[in-house]
């Protein structure tokens, strides 16, 4: 009778340690980017005052890019309503980091009321090739995207997202014919 229970109390102990430990690991690694992709982050407030800041660093792939080929990140700053509010594309190199920011120069402070905005920011990455290079299959850039709220005054990040969702690829109804 004791080892019957020994055992069951072991089992459970053992699935419970399996089932808490990856979801407290999981939470901590952020998202990747691999090429031909978009990720969103969640809606955000900012006010007057404030910036979004989208960053993405590009992982290393092991070995060099191929010749004649490069990755581009473009962010995408959207209003809660789906509208394009600001949007950019950029190079970027092999374990370098690059970043957007919305708006570009901060907003004043009103003397009335707080104007909370709220925003979502994409990103999305793609490897590219110059006019007549050649590339072997499946060349990708792999990217760990982050957002932030930044004070744009004294420089201090205010508040750091991590978690991403996918966004399906949309496929115009010209090409369903």
């Amino acid at each position: 009778m004791k080892l019957t229970s020994v055992v069951a109390l072991a089992i459970v102990l053992l699935v419970a340690g399996l089932v808490i430990y990856p979801a407290t690991h999981l939470r901590a690694q952020p998202a990747s980017l691999s090429s031909s992709q978009y990720l969103t982050f969640g809606m955000v407030g900012i006010i007057p005052g404030q910036q979004a800041r989208l960053n993405a660093l590009l992982l290393p792939t092991g070995g060099p890019i191929i010749a004649g080929g490069s990755c581009e990140v473009t962010f995408t700053i959207l209003s809660d309503q789906g509208a394009t509010l600001a949007s950019a594309t950029m190079p970027v190199t092999q374990n370098q980091s690059v970043q957007f920011d919305y708006p570009a120069l901060p907003l004043p402070i009103p003397t009335s009321g707080t104007m909370r905005t709220e925003i979502r920011g994409t990103v999305q990455v793609a490897f590219t090739m110059t006019p007549g290079s050649t590339a072997a299959a499946g060349p990708s850039c792999d990217v760990v995207p982050t957002m932030e709220i930044v004070n744009p005054t004294t420089g201090q990040t205010e508040l750091v997202l991590e978690n991403t969702r996918p966004i399906p690829e949309v496929i115009p109804l010209t090409a369903m014919h």
